[in-house]
């Protein structure tokens, strides 16, 4: 098992002068504070870039910051977010961190003090569509939860949100109910609440649930080994699989976000057996998968010419999403991480997908297809997004926090 450093005790919420009354129907609540962001790491050899390499990531990061850094979009800004940065700049010039509270934010009084959170969606624009999705995307991105911030005129720190989604959320393990709609809302979550949790983890909210982090764990554990059953009878059996809406392809982004949730946490030391042998069958059906998935788009995109640009960005997509959880393992340090060299094939098609959408003009009318075609419009930037964090922590430009 990895042994992972908690570098402070826990973060004590903002000193708020305002103290919330609570109402006489309110039960216990026991929402704990944050911990500091972990270690950064970086990968330990580093790739050699090529040219192709070098002018991809420009185009990535060119579209990251056109329009990932759009001060109308907190969906986008929280993909830029992880791409580049926490000292990232919008477009206007503000800072992205303080801009996504002091404009998407909402306050709620807990107890006798506040906890932030932000909503699915504001004035049609989408937020956080999966709950705890900017929260994930700022531990990600390293911010520290003591970082001070502001809300509708009001002090607070980034840890006020940790222990806002904290109240919004529960698991039952004896009965498998929680607050989630769907096992496929809690990756973010379970991303964010371990990368700021302490060890042993719990909670108990104002409806009177208890929840461990560990059990929360294990839950999306055994939903991820359901899930991906199927891959692990065709890997056994050495034969080919199709993709039909099935098992894991039924989950965001084709499971990635389940994978890196599940593995952030048990990296973290939450769940039983924490990283040991399911982590290594992940990885063995992440590295199997892949080059079928690959081929089964490159396949279609040959039969159907007309469906060739949602065929790319679908291509960028998986080659993103799968070098950036890669390269998330790789820097870990885990025994059974991949390595290094183990990315370059990742990084390759990664490469392949950024020349098939120039080919096709997509970066260049991502105007066009804002208006025309919202959602691949969205698609586009997060994958864009996904696949530059991919690179950058390829090269050792973007570190991964433990």
């Amino acid at each position: 098992m990895l042994l992972l450093a908690i570098l402070a005790c826990g973060i004590a919420p903002s000193a708020d002068k305002e103290v919330a009354t609570p109402t006489s129907t309110q039960r216990p609540i026991s929402i704990p504070t944050p911990v500091e962001t972990g270690i950064a790491r970086t990968i330990a050899v580093p790739l050699e870039t090529s040219r192709a390499w070098v002018r991809s990531q420009q185009t990535l990061d060119a579209v990251v910051r056109t329009h990932g850094a759009d001060p109308d979009s907190p969906w986008a800004i929280g993909h830029s977010l992880v791409a580049l940065g926490a000292d990232l700049r919008l477009s206007n010039g503000e800072d992205a961190v303080q801009w996504l509270f002091s404009q998407y934010a909402t306050r709620t009084p807990l107890g006798d003090t506040w906890v932030l959170s932000f909503p699915a969606s504001k004035d049609d624009r989408p937020v956080e569509p999966h709950p705890g999705q900017l929260l994930k995307a700022l531990t990600d991105a390293g911010v520290s939860p003591s970082t001070e911030v502001t809300v509708d005129g009001h002090p607070h720190t980034a840890g006020d949100l940790y222990r806002g989604v904290l109240a919004k959320s529960w698991f039952d393990s004896k009965t498998g109910r929680s607050s989630f709609k769907e096992t496929n809302d809690i990756p973010w979550t379970l991303f964010g609440l371990a990368n700021w949790s302490a060890p042993d983890m719990a909670w108990t909210d104002g409806e009177d649930h208890t929840t461990t982090l560990t059990e929360l764990t294990n839950h999306a554990s055994m939903s991820l080994s359901t899930a991906t059953h199927f891959l692990a009878e065709a890997a056994q059996k050495k034969t080919q699989f199709t993709k039909r809406g099935q098992g894991i392809f039924q989950y965001t982004c084709g499971g990635a976000h389940l994978i890196q949730g599940v593995a952030r946490a048990k990296l973290r030391g939450f769940g039983l057996n924490t990283s040991d042998g399911p982590f290594r069958h992940q990885l063995r059906l992440l590295q199997y998968r892949f080059p079928q998935e690959l081929a089964q788009i490159d396949a279609g995109a040959k039969a159907s010419p007309r469906h060739a640009i949602p065929l790319a960005v679908q291509r960028l997509k998986l080659t993103g999403h799968t070098l950036e959880t890669l390269g998330q393992l790789a820097v870990s340090g885990h025994p059974d991480a991949p390595k290094p060299e183990e990315l370059q094939p990742i990084v390759e098609e990664v490469l392949r997908s950024v020349a098939l959408l120039e080919s096709l003009s997509v970066f260049k009318s991502l105007h066009i297809m804002k208006t025309e075609n919202e959602q691949m419009f969205l698609d586009v930037i997060g994958d864009s997004a996904h696949a530059l964090r991919g690179l950058r922590i390829s090269r050792g430009e973007s570190p991964v926090h433990y």
